[in-house]
């Protein structure tokens, strides 16, 4: 009988983590817990470990019935050297190697990635994305992050930091793409054109209500994602990007003024395809299953 596979999606809130069979099926419903990113790293280190031990609990299963454990890091990584660069996700793992220590205590081989990266491994294996050998992902949450497969393979870069993209200059004032195509970009601009302060599920319900404004806002917001786009999808020619994060759920509200930005900037012969992913927010764990393998 084939050993089940791991997964874990280390977010800077919270954990989530689910078996997968090597087909790629979950074995059980995703157990979720806060990371207490804030904490010491054996801390973190801990209630990682105490978040997976729960879905082997689930599924009556033990560590040395399992594979292997991939985990998705909201961070880039020094894969070379195993370690994490700094993040304000996870402030205190800065240059810590978290898989060693992962490995450590759960006596399992640990296979660790950027969870952009895993968002768009989990769409091709089994989402949007499925059947494109050059793809890329994008993750719209309180950041952005960028995911790249090119030739059926995760693309690092030769230094380790392929995809940011988030850091590109955009507009006249040169604010970072992140600056107007993220979450916390929505609540800002909101912030600004209505003059009330709003998280992005209730900005995004006004939306839906018909605010102005904040139709408004999300129509900027494709743009600027939009601007930001073209410069990809003319660079790397890819067959799909897939769109998903938590802001993904508005994807109705700034489709439009995306795709319009792309395909005014775009070459003409180019047919990339940008759609939403159709995993939901499961995608990374789906990817970070496919991990090591």
């Amino acid at each position: 009988m084939e050993k089940p596979i791991g997964a874990v999606d280390l977010g800077g809130t919270k954990i989530i983590s689910a078996l997968f069979t090597p087909q790629g099926e979950p074995l059980n419903e995703p157990v979720s817990s806060p990371t207490g990113a804030q904490s010491s790293p054996e801390t973190v280190v801990a209630n990682i470990c105490d978040n997976f031990r729960a879905s082997l609990e689930r599924c009556g299963r033990s560590s040395a019935e399992v594979c292997r454990l991939g985990v998705g890091v909201p961070t880039t990584l020094r894969y070379s050297e195993g370690l994490i660069d700094p993040s304000p996700n996870l402030p205190t793992l800065s240059d810590y190697p978290l898989g060693k220590a992962l490995e450590e205590r759960l006596g399992l081989t640990v296979a660790l990635e950027n969870d952009a990266n895993c968002f768009i491994l989990g769409e091709q294996a089994w989402g949007a994305a499925k059947g494109y050998a050059n793809c890329c992902g994008v993750t719209l949450g309180t950041g952005l992050g960028l995911g790249l497969i090119l030739g059926g393979k995760i693309h690092h870069g030769d230094f380790e930091c392929a995809g940011e993209i988030w850091n590109c200059p955009y507009g006249e004032e040169e604010k970072n793409l992140e600056y107007l195509a993220s979450g916390s970009a929505l609540v800002r601009e909101y912030e600004t054109a209505a003059g009330v302060r709003l998280e992005g599920e209730e900005i995004y319900q006004r939306a839906l209500a018909g605010d102005p404004a904040a139709r408004a806002v999300f129509r900027g917001f494709g743009r600027a994602l939009g601007h930001g786009l073209s410069y990809v999808v003319n660079l790397l020619d890819l067959g799909i990007i897939v769109i998903g994060g938590s802001a993904a759920r508005a994807w109705e509200l700034f489709e439009r003024p995306l795709i319009e930005t792309v395909q005014r900037h775009r070459i003409i012969r180019n047919r990339t395809r940008i759609v939403r992913g159709s995993l939901g927010p499961l995608a990374p764990l789906y990817g970070a299953a496919q991990l090591g393998g």
